[in-house]
């Protein structure tokens, strides 16, 4: 075997650890952030003393979410593996481009 061949050998291996590495990264990037948005909202209670209340119930904003740690991590997650998957989805499609105009020439 010739060194042309050993050269070969390595640039596939290269571009078959480039076409599913990178997505599958990105993949595990999204299944843990979805994982993370699924655990449970721990819920707070807040409130102050200083005159006496108007309502005669108290008063419960509606649609009010406090977002933790997990849930700010479970996003970034999910945003920065769409941004990968975004990248490398351009990628291949700008590559596959080029390799057939070097083929048709």
């Amino acid at each position: 075997m010739d060194q042309r061949g050993d050269r070969r050998a390595g640039r596939a291996r290269k571009r078959l650890l480039g076409r599913v590495a990178v997505p599958l990264t990105a993949a595990a990037m999204l299944l843990a952030g979805l994982v993370l948005l699924a655990q449970p909202v721990s819920s707070e209670d807040f409130g102050w003393f200083a005159y006496a209340p108007l309502a005669t119930r108290p008063v419960v904003p509606q649609g009010l979410m406090f977002m933790g740690a997990e849930t700010w991590t479970g996003v970034a997650f999910i945003g920065v593996g769409l941004l990968v998957l975004a990248f490398w989805s351009g990628y291949r499609t700008g590559r596959q481009t080029r390799d057939r105009d070097d083929e048709s020439r």
